[in-house]
């Protein structure tokens, strides 16, 4: 099957992407290997993709993983502000809103509990870039992309004991750039921005979110529409399957799977590999434990009315293939063997150190 170049591939200078309308493509399950069939013959499942190099190693081979469990599919690329928008709306059935958004649309959705992409530490790709350091920060503009960074930023603000002001992105990036002394950037375009080193100071918030918690920060989590498990909890049941598969091939072949990255997005295969390296992709207790202190949080700013119950996830063992069961009871938690080796931090009480750009 052809792969559609993606709107976030872009090969522009700037650190900043151009916006473009989410990109569909179909996945079929016929003629595919079928080793694993589930019994279903609904409609194509709308699967929605994050247009950020993050999610290569959950949807890498997530369409021979999906058609293989007889499953077939279209595949919507978007941002995540885009997808959240399209799951609760009814144009999508699955995705990986981001966390916020999900917690504020929960009646709506329900969690498949196996994924998630999370960070214990520096993430790279969420930061706050600033012509001055992060607790002198005045006006930040903020990226429309992700509301979880949004959020985020916000409670860390709180927790620092500053109240910049926050402003929405509007104009190009050097009138921003003119605009505000603080920038606020996720996914692919500050990777970019780190590497084009446009500022003297940034701040990663998933290490700025450890320092002050000790913490998992989980920025986005795999739920499906309530309406799409109630009527096809097996064609469910094998998305979640399929993205943990792609994740654990892409796991035991790192090199490989960041030279593919490579070949896709406008990044070195060895930046990508460490850069997955720095990314975890389970769902295990203790990141719903930083979850739920991050809710909490949000609760306190104001960004949110009340926290849902992670408990409360979709229920779809009685349909999963019991290989994929048995994969779920023991599956490695995150990108590579090496993210379980998670080094202990001190716990700061103030912002974490701000990084030049290198």
């Amino acid at each position: 099957m052809t792969t559609e170049p993606s709107a976030g591939h872009s090969s522009a200078t700037s650190p900043v992407e151009a916006d473009g309308p989410p990109l569909t493509r179909r996945v079929e399950a016929a003629g595919a290997p079928v080793a694993r069939p589930v019994e279903d013959d609904g409609p194509l499942v709308r699967v929605g993709r994050i247009d950020f190099v993050n999610c290569f190693p959950l949807y890498h081979h997530f369409e021979r993983e999906l058609a293989a469990r007889g499953v077939g599919a279209t595949v919507v690329s978007g941002f995540p502000s885009d997808l959240n928008r399209m799951l609760v709306e009814g144009a999508i059935d699955v995705a990986l809103p981001s966390s916020i958004a999900f917690a504020r649309d929960a009646e709506e959705l329900v969690l498949l509990p196996h994924v998630s992409i999370s960070s214990f530490g520096a993430v790279d790709s969420i930061q706050l870039f600033s012509r001055v350091p992060s607790h002198e920060v005045t006006r930040v503009a903020l990226t429309e992309k992700s509301a979880t960074s949004i959020c985020l930023l916000r409670v860390l603000c709180r927790e620092w004991g500053i109240a910049p002001e926050f402003v929405a992105w509007e104009g190009t990036f050097a009138e921003v750039l003119a605009a505000c002394d603080g920038m606020l950037l996720i996914g692919d375009d500050a990777l970019r921005a780190l590497r084009a080193g446009v500022f003297p100071y940034h701040l990663d918030l998933g290490e700025a979110w450890h320092d002050a918690t000790g913490l998992h920060m989980v920025y986005a989590v795999c739920a499906a529409r309530r309406d799409f498990v109630a009527a096809r909890p097996a064609a469910a049941a094998a998305v979640g399957a399929s993205l943990l598969a792609s994740r654990d091939d892409c796991a035991a072949q790192p090199q490989a799977t960041a030279a593919a990255a490579a070949q896709l997005y406008d990044f070195s295969a060895s930046f990508l590999e460490r850069y997955f390296d720095r990314l975890k992709f389970g769902f295990a207790p203790e990141y719903r434990s930083g979850l739920r202190e991050f809710y909490r949080r949000a609760v306190e700013v104001g960004e949110l009315d009340g926290a849902p119950d992670l408990e409360a996830v979709a229920d779809l063992d009685a349909v999963a293939d019991p290989e994929d069961r048995a994969g779920l009871d023991g599956a490695p938690d995150g990108a590579v063997a090496r993210d379980l080796d998670c080094a202990e931090r001190s716990t700061a009480t103030g912002p974490a150190r701000d990084g030049g750009v290198a």
